[in-house]
């Protein structure tokens, strides 16, 4: 397999994780102050949000990056299969 397939790859499955860290990051601070453990909650919410952060600058990390590898793909058909790919990860980052 082609080396930079092989990235591309790896970028999408990272972005999926990614994704999946954010949304429990997201739902464990919305859970903040449902539980009843107002300090331990308070205590942790700076340090959800931070990771949170970190998570949507790596996602803009990888956008940046399958942006590159687009255009060294060795066929159009995966050149616009990952340009598609970026568009929807931009959508799905703007939400």
């Amino acid at each position: 397999m082609d080396e930079v397939v092989q990235a591309v790859e790896n970028v999408e499955k990272e972005w999926d994780q990614t994704v999946l860290q954010i949304q429990e990051h997201v739902k464990a601070i919305e859970g903040c102050g449902k539980s009843g453990k107002g300090t331990e909650e308070a205590n942790s919410l700076p340090r959800l949000n931070g990771a949170a952060q970190d998570g949507l600058a790596s996602l803009r990390s990888m956008q940046f990056r399958l942006d590159l590898l687009s255009q060294q793909l060795p066929t159009i058909e995966k050149s616009q299969s990952a340009y598609s790919t970026l568009e929807l990860w931009k959508k799905q980052y703007q939400k």
